[in-house]
């Protein structure tokens, strides 16, 4: 949170991006991310809308869900001076869905970790407007495939997403690792979510269809019930896939934030969980100070010699 108050400030030429901002929308997922937004609102004069969500998942919390996007909906209407009609947020959903598909596609090709990340959070920031961008991406990279280091160690990189410009995946890849997959909020959990084609060719309410994609999501780490249980189930599952289609282990690394309890708390069961399953576990507890470098490189290369191809 004090990263992104400092973004805000300084603006360096990879954060020029946040001269686009005109409106903040901020839900109730992480209380240092409300802090910091209304502090960013009120010296930085951008609007906040709310957007919460329920703690729990059941009948009456997708009612509040549907209500919440109802209200949304209203204050964007506001904002832009007309209705948005059904047919409008029917090719909205549409589009999205498309675009995550095809960040599907990108994450499956043989291209080193920082290759991936950087369009993850490309898309993440740019959304559908960065599809045609996309799409040059992966017919560029089935036809001319960056080297990845022979021996490199296979990474899946799950918990807290990594933030712009930041060195750990640099430190990962100069001892000899590469990350697969990215299971963060910004990684596999988020172009996951998809909607059957059935399902958007119906006559359905296209505030139910977002309804329906919050109730089936069981991958991420607010709201969810069994929310450990299904995350080991859904790692081990990769794991075994992973190493039935390229003959290679992998091992994870899970990335926590200083003070992002609901990662950190479950941590150490987390780690037991998987590996009892023989999958090994680093837990990487840390804060965005470059003076940390040093430390997270010693632990990432130690992890990364510990594990065989």
């Amino acid at each position: 949170a004090q990263s992104c108050i400092g973004a805000f400030v300084v603006k360096p030429s990879y954060f020029k991006f946040l001269d686009l901002i005109d409106y903040f929308i901020v839900s109730n997922h992480c209380v240092s991310d409300i802090c910091a937004s209304e502090i960013i609102s009120k010296y930085f004069n951008i609007p906040r809308l709310n957007f919460y969500l329920a703690y729990t998942k059941n009948e009456s919390s997708l009612k509040y869900f549907k209500l919440e996007l109802m209200n949304l909906k209203e204050n964007l209407e506001g904002i832009i001076g007309r209705k948005i009609s059904n047919e409008e947020l029917k090719k909205s959903i549409e589009k999205y869905n498309t675009f995550k598909k095809k960040l599907q596609e990108f994450n499956e090709l043989n291209v080193p970790g920082s290759v991936k990340l950087a369009t993850l959070q490309k898309a993440i920031l740019f959304g559908p407007s960065y599809l045609k961008e996309l799409e040059s991406e992966l017919q560029k990279f089935r036809n001319e495939v960056p080297q990845i280091p022979k021996g490199s160690k296979d990474i899946l990189f799950t918990g807290c997403s990594l933030f712009i410009n930041d060195f750990l995946i640099e430190v990962i890849e100069e001892g000899g690792g590469n990350v697969v997959m990215f299971d963060t909020w910004i990684g596999s959990n988020y172009y996951s979510q998809t909607l059957d084609k059935d399902l958007l060719e119906s006559n359905t309410d296209p505030i139910d269809l977002l309804v329906r994609r919050f109730k089936e999501n069981i991958y991420g780490d607010h709201s969810i019930p069994n929310f450990l249980e299904n995350r080991v189930s859904h790692i081990e599952k990769i794991y075994k896939n992973h190493r039935s289609k390229f003959k290679k282990s992998i091992g994870v690394i899970n990335h926590i934030i200083k003070f992002c309890d609901h990662l950190s708390i479950m941590a150490a069961a987390f780690k037991n969980q998987l590996q009892e399953k023989n999958i090994p576990v680093l837990n990487l507890e840390r804060d965005y100070s470059r003076s940390a470098r040093a430390a997270l490189e010693t632990r990432v290369h130690a992890f990364l010699e510990m594990l065989t191809n």
